[in-house]
């Protein structure tokens, strides 16, 4: 460290008018404009009410480098921070922003004392860069700062305030029945939230918050045939499950009825429920393989699908035949085991099983091409081809990266500015650098933080996920990926974005 901490006022701060977040500003007031512009004009009001109420966050400093030339500080790190302190200081400086906005800045700031002079870490400009690049690289093989997902969200409130939530407690109790199962990947942890935590759902299930004796195996199980069953039900309509359960009176329409069969099956004598006891069931049930031929693990009575469901829209009155649980788990023990010995890896999963491209418009130009690329991985998918033709599945999975990317971007707008991110990328040729301009702009582009981080982890470091990618395409020859390599890429999150691209 080559720097000191020292207090400076506000007034002798600059904000960096070469921020990467937007384009290069002529003045001081044309650099916070752009800055708001990027950011967004409600975020930056978030930001100034929080710093209003709570104050800077003690390990958030701000790093600032002395020009002499101009006899000011220039600030390289904090500069939304910097920004929103100055519109609570002077709010009509900020004239660019409308009448009503300043109003509430100005009641806002109201009572400040303690912003006017602030510590800053004053270093050269070399160190400055290097904790700019460090902070907001994303994790970056764990150098950086890792975003903490949902899920560990709800984990530190949960421990925080003492106080469990129904969403944490079907998560901690699968995976105490089930060997660790993880219920996120089948749905992402808001999802389950928003479905589980309904109130009609939540009783009709019989779980309660307050009696933790509620969450039974029992219990826990029909959650996991539910939220595939959620799954698959939106994949049969072509809407994305956020659309589908996205309202209590929805997910009551689609869930309870679902519930009164899982029960009454439950209850049907000589009828032999699907019950998991098994990690390796449970990776079947989480990845749809199929368990012999073209019989398939039905996720509400392990049924194949080529038999009708017990319940249709024409005929309440339809029972299931008895099944053999003792030979579907063995079934899948047995795949298993001849996938182990042919050289692949246990529990290999379908390709792209769940890619959800049946919301594309098939009247939108922009459409066709990604469209043809979903169905050859869908086949890919359907039909296991990915353990026989990789090179094949290599050129689709890349090309899925690409396609998806342009579609978003010609769809998406940046934050905080009127205008698609297609336009900042049209003239770039090369996925890299397409993926280069994403990893700049990424809080502009994408807005969900679990979409975020999950294009952190896959595209962070585009040289060893993306790059073997291009290697296959032009030099088959000399470089290929075997299937589990290829298969691994859906399920550490590309699958779940590719469906955010898409919807």
């Amino acid at each position: 460290m080559n720097g000191s901490i020292q207090k400076i006022r506000v007034d002798e701060l600059l904000n960096y008018n070469e921020n990467p977040r937007h384009m290069i500003g002529s003045s001081e007031k044309d650099t916070l404009k752009k800055l708001f512009d990027a950011v967004g004009i409600q975020y930056m009001l978030n930001l100034a009410e929080d710093i209003q109420k709570n104050g800077l966050l003690g390990n958030q400093q701000i790093v600032v480098v002395y020009s002499p030339d101009i006899k000011k500080y220039i600030v390289y790190e904090g500069n939304r921070r910097i920004a929103a302190i100055k519109m609570l200081l002077n709010p009509t400086y900020f004239d660019f922003l409308d009448k009503p906005t300043v109003e509430k800045v100005k009641k806002m700031g109201i009572g400040l004392h303690d912003l006017d002079a602030l510590s800053c870490y004053v270093t050269n400009e070399d160190e400055a860069f290097f904790i700019m690049q460090r902070i907001h690289s994303g994790e970056d093989k764990g150098r950086g700062v890792k975003e903490w997902t949902s899920r560990e969200k709800e984990i530190f409130k949960v421990r925080h305030s003492n106080t469990k939530t129904l969403q944490y407690l079907i998560d901690y109790y699968i995976k105490k029945y089930f060997d660790g199962f993880d219920i996120t990947s089948i749905l992402p942890f808001t999802t389950i939230q928003r479905i589980f935590n309904n109130r009609e759902v939540k009783k009709k299930i019989g779980l309660n918050v307050m009696d933790e004796d509620s969450f039974t195996k029992e219990k826990m199980l029909l959650v996991i045939n539910a939220s595939k069953w959620v799954v698959e039900e939106a994949n049969s309509k072509g809407i994305a499950v956020t659309r589908l359960f996205n309202k209590a009176r929805s997910i009551e329409n689609e869930m309870i009825p679902w519930i009164e069969r899982y029960y009454n099956h439950r209850d049907t004598p000589n009828n032999s429920f699907f019950e998991v006891e098994d990690k390796s069931v449970l990776d079947n049930i989480q990845n749809g393989n199929n368990l012999d031929g073209d019989m398939t693990l039905n996720p509400i009575n392990g049924l194949n699908e080529s038999q009708e469901s017990f319940f249709d829209a024409n005929s309440a009155e339809k029972q299931l035949e008895p099944i053999d649980e003792f030979k579907i788990i063995e079934a899948i023990k047995d795949e298993s085991v001849q996938r182990e010995g042919n050289g692949g890896a246990k529990n290999l999963p379908y390709f792209f099983q769940g890619l959800n491209y049946g919301s594309l418009n098939p009247n939108d130009v922009d459409t066709h091409g990604i469209a043809a690329v979903c169905r050859e991985l869908q086949l890919f998918s359907d039909k296991r081809m990915v353990e026989k033709y990789p090179l094949s599945a290599a050129f689709l999975t890349r090309s899925i990266i690409e396609h998806s990317i342009i579609f978003y971007s010609k769809k998406h707008k940046i934050q905080g500015q009127n205008k698609y991110i297609w336009e900042n990328i049209r003239k770039i040729s090369k996925l890299n650098e397409i993926i280069k301009n994403y990893n700049k702009n990424l809080p502009n582009y994408i807005l969900e933080s679990e979409m975020r981080q999950y294009f952190t982890n896959l595209f962070g470091n585009y040289e060893t996920s993306i790059d073997p990618l291009n290697w296959v395409v032009h030099r088959p020859s000399a470089f290929q990926l075997d299937s589990k390599t290829l298969i691994d890429l859906p399920r550490k999150g590309l699958l779940a974005l590719t469906n955010f691209f898409m919807n």
